[in-house]
């Protein structure tokens, strides 16, 4: 029974273990899609353009409706003596309203700038979303290169052990000195990937400040990433791509802001007419003693219309030619807008045009780097000779791995820009 309790708990340690292994496995494989709706939920300058966007919509049912009525209440200290009877007080009530369609033209504005805040919104997000991805790919490359740089460390060392065996072994002649040179070459590698180590340990760090930035979390808070990066790919062909470029959000916040300054005009002709008021006036009277009229002691009702005067014509013009300045100035900013995007976009397609050839170079410049590497340390742990040669060509295979790791970064970054442009997120 004591056997089988303790079969159970190992059992049941292992599976614990398995599922968090396999947790921790789809964490990282998602991680960067879990990390994009975390910053879309949490970062306060995108939380911010939401509360702009919720204040405008606000706006609207404030611009479509009547102005508050007015009421006016007055009584005389002294009762006005009437044929009617002696007056009290009077109580008017008054509605204005603006001229017909005004209302509509307001909400139609209130509503159309609401729709460009939402626009701004979904602008800030698309930046956020490509921030993020390119923090996260930076994080990727450093701890790309600390791999790297480590295995290429250990192989120095390897290197310089043999070269040290070498040296003891030749003594102070010829080739023991040529040994020494070698073995002190090495060391000079060793010291030099150790500094760099040092370094790319530090900009780790400020990347995961970075990217934690973005999410609006510890600043210290890990950042998971995969071994490999996974495969970006566009949504379509170049054209098609290109046409897309009309769904970037500053585009559409441009048009929209365009069609509410559109409404803006309508609404600033409109202001140019009078206002309509329709009220009614409540006399209270007493009755006089002594008065013969039919209508002694009657309250008196009183319908009123009245009606503004728009005689300072100044004022319409100049609300008029603002309102359509700025529709100038919104369509002009879409047009500008979009040639910018434009050329963003043909250099977004060059980079990674560019990444993915290096890429490839790279790759085959790394691998045939690496056998030259192994063949030349054949070489020499059998006939003690081209260690400089070995240095040399070690060197030569860091930088290939360096750049091949930069250049898989570069074409990921260059599809997350595209992406961005097109604001497929």
């Amino acid at each position: 029974m004591r056997h089988l309790k303790q079969h159970l708990l190992k059992s049941l340690s292992l599976w614990i273990l398995l599922g968090v292994w396999v947790s921790a496995g789809a964490q990282q494989a998602d991680s960067l899609a879990g990390y994009l709706k975390e910053a879309a939920s949490g970062n306060p300058g995108l939380k911010a353009k939401y509360s702009l966007y919720q204040a405008a919509l606000e706006k609207i049912p404030q611009a479509g409706s009547l102005p508050d009525p007015e009421m006016q209440f007055s009584f005389f200290i002294t009762p006005m003596e009437l044929i009617a009877g002696n007056q009290l007080a009077d109580i008017r009530v008054m509605q204005m309203s603006p001229w017909f369609g005004t209302l509509k033209a307001a909400k139609d504005e209130a509503s159309k700038m609401a729709l460009a805040r939402y626009e701004e919104m979904l602008g800030v997000k698309n930046d956020l979303y490509l921030e993020v991805k390119t923090a996260w790919y930076q994080v990727f490359r450093i701890r790309k290169e600390i791999g790297i740089t480590e295995k290429n460390l250990d192989l120095l060392k390897s290197l310089e052990r043999m070269a040290l065996i070498r040296f003891k072994a030749a003594g102070m002649g010829n080739s023991g000195q040529g040994g020494l040179v070698g073995l002190l070459r090495a060391q000079m590698e060793i010291g030099s990937l150790e500094n760099r180590l040092a370094l790319l340990g530090d900009q780790l760090k400020t990347s995961k400040v970075r990217f934690n930035s973005y999410l609006n979390r510890n600043k210290d808070s890990e950042v998971f990433v995969g071994d490999s990066l996974p495969e970006a790919t566009l949504p379509g062909s170049t054209s098609i791509l290109a046409d897309s470029i009309l769904n970037n959000p500053m585009i559409r916040m441009y048009e929209a802001e365009k069609a509410a300054n559109e409404s803006r005009v309508i609404m600033a002709k409109k202001m140019g007419y009078p206002m309509i008021g329709l009220g009614l006036n409540y006399s209270v009277i007493q009755q006089r003693p002594g008065a013969t009229s039919m209508m002694n002691g009657n309250d008196m009702i009183m319908p009123m219309v009245t009606a503004t005067l728009p005689i300072y014509r100044k004022k319409q013009i100049a609300r008029q030619r603002e309102a359509g300045y700025l529709r100038d100035a919104a369509g002009e900013s879409a047009v500008d807008a979009r040639n910018e995007l434009t050329v963003s976009f043909q250099e977004s397609m060059e980079q990674l045009k560019d990444a993915e050839r290096r890429v490839e170079l790279y790759n085959r410049q790394a691998s045939l780097a690496e056998k030259s590497v192994s063949l030349l340390t054949s070489s020499f742990s059998t006939a003690g000779t081209n260690f400089e040669e070995i240095l040399r060509m070690q060197q030569q295979l860091l930088d290939y791995q360096y750049k091949h790791i930069e250049a898989v970064v570069d074409r990921n970054t260059a599809i997350a820009r595209l992406l961005s442009i097109i604001s497929h997120n």
